[in-house]
């Protein structure tokens, strides 16, 4: 056996496994709705893709050291001229390196195409949540069956003759998230179960989780009005909109926070 193949082969395998994890990430859905809805693909979680994209870093990583030992000498080589002087900036360390810049500075200062293509990516996270739906407050799901049914001003009692009635085992003291799993579902499906059957038309529960990462229209649709009826109500109270724009960001312009806003146009 050689070491020097071993390294290369690992770091192509760990290589070819955080590209997989890394775009699966990616375009998952946020961790409230993911853990909300217990979302899984090809039998494994959100946690466990970044468990394992944690853990295959590391061989990368040990690899890539391992490699930069048994090629020092050619990447010593990369760094010199034609008169095989040391020079550290050559003509390709100076690319490189703008390359290197260039995706730190477009990423964090939001410019296209990076903008583009993180804009992509919290798109088609937040679309998961039309299919899972989201959770009425943050972590809901770690709250105990008596401690959710008190935010929600559920009656304890009928909580636990429709779980009953519908076969769910259960205790009180149990997490919601542990109560799912026990019965093979998720959160969302208890939750809608008890909103099916506790809620009166008029006075519905608003989830407030993550709708400062939605633009207007998408926080309209929540709130089940249209783009316009909302943009309408917002200018009630002095803030202008449009579809498109984010609604943290609109809120944040006037020192308010999405929550706050929501306050002002007298949804609960």
């Amino acid at each position: 056996m050689s070491l020097k193949k071993i390294t290369s082969l690992s770091m192509l395998l760990s290589m070819l496994a955080m590209t997989y994890t890394g775009i699966i990430l990616f375009i998952s859905p946020h961790g409230r709705i993911a853990n909300w809805a217990n979302w899984e693909l090809l039998g494994l979680s959100k946690e466990q893709y970044a468990q394992l994209h944690s853990t295959f870093m590391i061989i990368f990583i040990i690899g890539a050291i391992l490699h930069i030992y048994y090629n020092f000498k050619p990447m010593i080589s990369y760094l010199k001229n034609k008169s095989k002087e040391f020079v550290f900036f050559t003509k390709d360390m100076l690319v490189a390196s703008v390359l290197f810049v260039l995706f730190i500075v477009g990423t964090l200062f939001e410019i296209s195409p990076f903008s583009n293509f993180l804009n992509f990516g919290e798109d088609f996270k937040s679309s998961w949540e039309k299919d899972y739906g989201t959770a009425p407050y943050s972590h809901a799901e770690l709250s105990s069956i008596k401690s959710f049914s008190k935010k929600l001003s559920y009656d304890l009692e009928k909580v636990e003759e429709i779980l009953n009635s519908n076969n769910i085992k259960f205790k009180t003291e149990q997490t919601l998230s542990f109560v799912a799993k026990t019965n093979v579902v998720s959160p969302n499906f208890i939750y809608e179960l008890l909103k099916k059957n506790l809620e009166i038309d008029g006075e519905k529960s608003i989830p407030l989780t993550g709708l400062g990462k939605k633009t207007i229209k998408d926080v309209a649709m929540t709130l089940n009005i249209t783009s316009d009826e909302f943009i309408s109500k917002l200018k009630t109270i002095g803030l202008d909109a449009s579809p498109d724009d984010k609604f943290k960001k609109v809120a944040e312009d006037n020192d308010l926070s999405p929550i706050d806003v929501l306050k002002k146009l007298g949804f609960k």
